[in-house]
């Protein structure tokens, strides 16, 4: 019995120190010391092997959560700044005109200032959107005329005159319902302040049409169009192009997050232009039970 004891317990210090450095520098490496984990046995092996899948797939995931977060920081720092603007814009105003319609300047520049206050929480929410996300069946004639009537007094404002063409009285769609609206006026807003440039009164159609399984929606505008050069770059963050430096409150935000949203609520939006005649921005959604008939 004393001789089995004996044994047994050199066989447990002989095992003590053969795992004893993997050990240690398993405890030294959870402390976050640098180490290196030299494995002797094939089970040490095989938990090397492990870990340092695991160290590699943290490391990436922690690298794409850095990139994400410089990105929305980039974001909302050029997006502060250009709240600046029309609020210096509205302080101007009210000092320097007495003119009768300085009210209606002031609304136009506190609708900027809207807009680019809806930008930056849009830009916040992103990151949220699953959890602030539900598809429904959505009337797409409907949400127009929604969103349509929210601008009366802008419309007036700019000689813009906004007509919705379809074929049916309904156009059911798949999407959410709060999104599709923030994504639709998007580009609305980019219509509206691009057909500003050229003078005279414009036309702004919404053009309504089933396509197969999809229903599409072509928002065309008769504003300065798009130079060639500029279109294959309109959905990257920041970019104005030509005619953003034509405008004050171009920010180059609205289309990039035209197209994020797109992308997650699975609807495709693509741009045609010609300089100087007008701009069709194309959405095309899954067509919703019964639309069409």
């Amino acid at each position: 019995m004393a001789i089995g004891l004996f044994f047994l317990s050199v066989y447990l210090i002989i095992d003590w120190f053969r795992f004893y450095p993997t050990n240690r520098a398993i405890e030294m490496l959870r402390k976050g010391q640098n180490v290196e984990l030299a494995a002797s046995t094939e089970e040490q092996k095989a938990f090397q092997q492990l870990l340092h899948k695991a160290v590699r797939e943290y490391t990436k995931e922690s690298n794409e959560l850095e990139e994400q977060n410089k990105e929305r920081i980039s974001l909302l720092s050029h997006w502060m700044h250009h709240l600046k603007t029309p609020v210096s814009v509205i302080e101007l105003i009210l000092n320097n005109e007495v003119k009768t319609d300085t009210l209606e300047k002031i609304q136009q520049e506190n609708k900027r200032l809207d807009t680019s206050i809806e930008q930056g929480l849009t830009m916040i929410r992103m990151d949220q959107f699953e959890n602030d996300f539900e598809v429904q069946t959505v009337d797409l004639v409907a949400s127009l005329r929604k969103l349509i009537n929210a601008r009366k007094k802008e419309w007036i404002y700019q000689s813009l005159f906004p007509a919705i063409e379809s074929s049916e009285e309904t156009a059911l769609i798949i999407t959410d319902p709060k999104w599709n609206e923030i994504l639709i006026d998007q580009i609305i807003s980019n219509a509206i302040k691009y057909s500003s440039l050229k003078e005279g009164s414009k036309k702004l159609i919404f053009m309504v049409e089933r396509v197969g399984n999809h229903i599409h929606l072509s928002i065309i505008d008769e504003g300065v169009g798009i130079p060639a050069y500029d279109l294959e770059r309109l959905f990257q963050p920041f970019f104005t192009g030509e005619n953003g430096r034509k405008l004050r409150n171009s920010t180059g935000i609205g289309l990039y997050l035209s197209k994020k949203i797109a992308d997650k609520l699975k609807a495709k939006i693509t741009i045609q232009s010609v300089h100087g005649e007008g701009t069709t921005v194309t959405l095309r959604w899954l067509a919703g039970p019964n639309s069409g008939e």
